[in-house]
C-alpha cells in the first residue's frame, strides 16, 4: 500500500468509488470513494479523514472488503481483520475497486480472488458476530 521508507511521498491509497470520480484523486479523496491511506494511517470519504489503523510498509498485504448485508467495508494487513472503516453504506449506482498511487516507480499486485485471500473470508462469514 505506501510506501514510507522508500519516499515521503510515497503512498498507494486502497478503496473503491463510483464512476462519476475523478480518477486523479487518491480513493476518499472525493465525494463517491472512500479509501485507506496506509502511509498514516487514515481512512477517507470526500473531503474527511478519520484515523483508522496501522501504517503499511513494503511487502504487506492489504485487504478491501465489502459487507453488502451489513453495509460496512473493512480493511485486513497480513491476513489480520481491522475495524470497520465505514458504515451505513448506500451506493446510488456501481461501484467499482480502485488503487490510487501518488509516485512514478510505484507497483502493486493485485487480487480478486483467482489466488487465495490472506485473510480467512470464510470465517468472517461464518461468524457474522466479528463486528
Amino acid at each position: 500500500m505506501c510506501l514510507p521508507e522508500i519516499a515521503k511521498n510515497r503512498c498507494i491509497g486502497v478503496g473503491f468509488c463510483d464512476a462519476s470520480v475523478p480518477l486523479k484523486y487518491l480513493p476518499g479523496w472525493h465525494t463517491g470513494s472512500w479509501g485507506y491511506q496506509g502511509n498514516v494511517g487514515n481512512t477517507s470519504y470526500g473531503e474527511g479523514y478519520t484515523k483508522y489503523g496501522p501504517t503499511v510498509i513494503t511487502g504487506d498485504i492489504v485487504g478491501c472488503c465489502i459487507d453488502f448485508q451489513k453495509r460496512v467495508a473493512f480493511y485486513t494487513k497480513n491476513g489480520d481483520l481491522l475495524d470497520v472503516a465505514f458504515e451505513n453504506l448506500v451506493f446510488k449506482e456501481n461501484i467499482y475497486p480502485v488503487v490510487g498511487l501518488m509516485s512514478l516507480g510505484e507497483h502493486i499486485h493485485v487480487n480478486f480472488g483467482k489466488e487465495s485471500f490472506l485473510f480467512d473470508i470464510m470465517k468472517y462469514i461464518a461468524r457474522p458476530s466479528l463486528f
